[in-house]
């Protein structure tokens, strides 16, 4: 088996439109326990690690995905995807933010399903660590967006991109992983009513007990837990869902590492509840439907 040697390096940060600042900005630092590292009146920047920001909120008239962004290792490796992703007839914008959007150099383009995307090389890193409330987060470890075909988006992201297909889910979702390894960087999902935007983004505590930290502040909180406590079929990741004013978060932790040189078989795996919750293994007469459940996992925007 041969892998495309030129690949981003991982999920760096989700920009998301926002109505409300006030009421977002309290669910990403009070729920999801990020540290505020710069608001503006338009902006507000926040972070759970020594990267400037995981997530980026825009003050907009209408909710919804403003973009992902994806690091690269260097600005040598932006101008190789620059290269390969115009010759493959996409348009992107190239540039440089650092003063707007802390980030040295960028491409911007959009996947086939129309979700906003950004490369990037070089964002501006904090001195020192945040200080979280009472959970200890590792990183911001992947998103998922809806889609509307799973063929071109495969070919789009794994073609171009370099990612590798990790599992599959039934005709309707496959996760792919990004050089760092994690079992997905990104998920894509054909989510019945939605053909693009935001479904969820994912955090990773170092554990079960900051798992269950950040689980019963979110319960103090009153913010709606959408699937608890559940063990992930594809990835065996441990975690919840819940759900603030500007979509999904997740939290777990646990999930499958790929090696860089590790030759695998993706797995085509069932679309049943069992396959989001091992745990719910016999149960499947009783629970939501399939497509039920991927819709409860996610957003809409």
């Amino acid at each position: 088996m041969s892998w495309q040697t030129l690949r981003a390096d991982r999920l760096g940060y989700v920009a998301l439109k926002v109505t409300d600042m006030d009421q977002s900005v309290a669910f990403w630092t009070d729920a999801v326990q990020l540290e505020v590292t710069e608001r503006r009146d338009d902006k507000t920047f926040l972070r759970g690690g020594m990267q400037h920001h995981w997530i980026a909120l825009h003050q907009a008239e209408e909710s919804g995905l403003a973009r992902i962004g994806i690091e690269v290792a260097d600005r040598e490796t932006l101008a190789r995807f620059e290269h390969e992703l115009t010759g493959a007839g996409v348009t992107v914008e190239n540039g440089q933010a650092l003063k707007e959007d802390h980030i040295v150099e960028y491409l911007r383009f959009e996947d086939p399903s129309g979700n906003p995307l950004e490369l990037y090389a070089d964002m501006v890193s904090m001195a020192t660590p945040p200080r979280p409330i009472s959970v200890n987060l590792l990183e911001i470890q992947h998103a998922v967006v809806n889609i509307e075909h799973l063929g071109n988006t495969e070919e789009f992201y794994c073609g171009l991109l370099g990612m590798r297909v990790s599992d599959y889910i039934g005709k309707m979702m496959f996760f792919a992983h990004f050089r760092n390894g994690w079992h997905h960087g990104m998920g894509f999902a054909m989510t019945p009513g939605q053909t693009s935007g935001f479904h969820h983004v994912c955090f990773q505590p170092p554990d079960l007990d900051n798992v269950m930290r950040a689980r019963a502040r979110v319960k103090k909180l009153g913010y709606e837990i959408t699937l608890d406590l559940l063990r992930h079929g594809p990835s065996g990741s441990v975690g919840f869902y819940f759900v603030g004013p500007d979509g999904v978060a997740e939290m777990s932790y646990g999930a499958r590492l790929f090696g860089e040189e590790e030759l695998f078989n993706p797995r085509q795996l069932s679309m049943s509840p069992a396959t989001i919750d091992v745990w719910q293994t016999g149960l499947d007469d009783e629970g939501a439907s399939a497509a039920d459940g991927l819709k409860s996992l996610g957003g809409n925007s």
